[in-house]
């Protein structure tokens, strides 16, 4: 049953967002921390594998990789720039 409502839900985001459930759901953790990091700046001295890991990346790579495809430039550099 649950497996019959994931994949309901993934081709729901799939008609109505033209996009996969994985690129739906990392283009929202990376516009949630986006914003985080611009209003609290006690995160931005967090290692970038904290910031990946406390919005569900399993490793700094994959949260760099996502967020450089979204926003156009590498975590690292997003922070040094604020």
């Amino acid at each position: 049953m649950l497996q019959k409502k994931s994949r309901y839900i993934s081709k729901i985001v799939n008609v109505f967002k033209e996009k996969s459930f994985t690129q739906y759901i990392n283009e929202l953790r990376i516009q949630y921390i986006t914003e985080k990091l611009k209003k609290d700046s006690r995160i931005r001295n967090y290692t970038l594998s904290t910031i990946g890991e406390e919005i569900g990346f399993n490793n700094t790579e994959s949260f760099s990789k996502a967020f450089f495809k979204i926003i156009g430039i590498y975590p690292s550099y997003f922070i040094k720039r604020l």
